[in-house]
């Protein structure tokens, strides 16, 4: 008979394995490797995500981790931006890119022809041994059959692997992306053969969420479900999975020595960044958000917005107000917070303003547009 595991349990492991239940001691690498990467689209979040997870946390630490190439920027997961270790990236590139591939531009622009586009990737992938701008990248590939130098690069960057160059604007990459072809950017290294590579991306996102079904880790990867059980049945067959069902009666897969707490672990308040994985990483969310509250939290254009967290679910968003050149963080809570709670939670808010304030005391203000959007 299976193992039913509930939906508390879920969040209890998800948020120990997400180094959420107490600060974790884990250097730059290992903590960016447990959690399954972070999300990068905005320079800030990486920060605030590692800030919220790791003891003593100092953005300098995860500067110098980018600056080494330990770490690296780049698209992956769902075609967004990740920072993830050099070792990952490698290894999860190949099971990305069939889904990166199949990315049809809204203008239904056919790509060049196979050979055009072989002997183009070689060209730019020279160019790009040294870092280039996106304009500097268009002026090099110009237009190609009958396809304007953006569409061109535009398909270019869906069938190479780019890695971004810091930049040396605050939170290390500003908003003009530098490039780098990765065989040029990060350390000597093998790329995974595309099965292996499947496999790795689901160990990683089980020891990062699980457990979990095959529609949450194809929620978090962008890969069809069809592409990614293989790799999960060869995993199975090696004495490498353990199965649970789910309270609603859900397949539920884990990897075997993972652990899964009790449901009554208590769970602190934490402040989390924008497009934070936690919130996006499930098919099925309600482990960690509501879904009464969850069009107040991920806005009609997908903005995931900044959010708290109080008994390991999402109890309100977040905001950053500049103070003169100091920072105040407001909170916004869906309902009643409790005094402990709160104070908990204004205590993580005043040390939170203290670690944004000499970088960008009002970071997402360009978001709070939908603090004021009806709901």
């Amino acid at each position: 008979m299976t193992d039913v595991v509930s939906r508390r349990r879920l969040n209890r492991a998800t948020l120990a394995r997400q180094l959420l239940l107490e600060p974790s001691e884990l250097g730059i690498v290992e903590a960016v490797e447990q959690i399954g990467g972070l999300q990068a689209q905005e320079p800030a979040s990486p920060y605030i995500g590692l800030w919220a997870r790791l003891r003593d946390f100092a953005g300098e630490d995860l500067d110098a981790a980018i600056q080494a190439r330990h770490v690296v920027k780049a698209t992956l997961m769902r075609s967004t931006l990740h920072i993830v270790s050099a070792a990952d990236y490698r290894a999860l590139w190949p099971a990305i890119l069939p889904m990166l591939e199949a990315i049809r531009r809204q203008d239904r622009v056919q790509p060049p022809t196979a050979p055009r586009m072989a002997a183009l990737q070689r060209r730019v992938r020279a160019f790009t041994a040294t870092p280039r701008s996106l304009t500097e990248l268009r002026d090099h590939v110009g237009e190609l059959d009958g396809m304007s130098p953006d569409e061109v690069v535009w398909w270019l960057r869906r069938r190479l692997p780019l890695a971004h160059a810091p930049t040396g604007e605050r939170w290390s990459f500003g908003r003009r992306p530098m490039l780098a072809h990765a065989d040029a950017w990060l350390p000597a290294g093998e790329w995974a053969e595309p099965a292996v590579a499947v496999e790795r991306m689901v160990r990683r996102y089980l020891g990062a969420f699980g457990p979990a079904t095959l529609a949450d880790i194809a929620q978090w990867s962008g890969i069809p479900v069809a592409l990614i059980r293989p790799g999960v049945e060869r995993m199975e067959a090696s004495g490498d999975l353990r199965r649970f069902a789910g309270e609603t009666g859900a397949k539920v897969i884990d990897l075997a020595d993972a652990p899964l707490p009790d449901e009554d672990v208590p769970a602190p308040p934490r402040l989390l960044p924008m497009w934070d994985s936690v919130v996006l990483a499930f098919a099925d969310r309600t482990r960690v958000i509501d879904d009464a509250v969850r069009a107040r939290v991920i806005a009609r254009n997908g903005d995931t917005l900044p959010v708290f967290l109080v008994d390991g679910v999402v109890a309100g968003r977040w905001w950053a107000a500049a103070d003169g050149d100091r920072a105040r963080i407001e909170l916004e809570p869906f309902g009643r917070l409790a005094a402990r709670d709160r104070r908990v939670l204004e205590d993580l808010g005043d040390r939170l303003a203290t670690f944004v304030a000499p970088h960008e005391p009002n970071v997402y203000a360009r978001y709070q547009r939908w603090r004021k959007e009806p709901r």
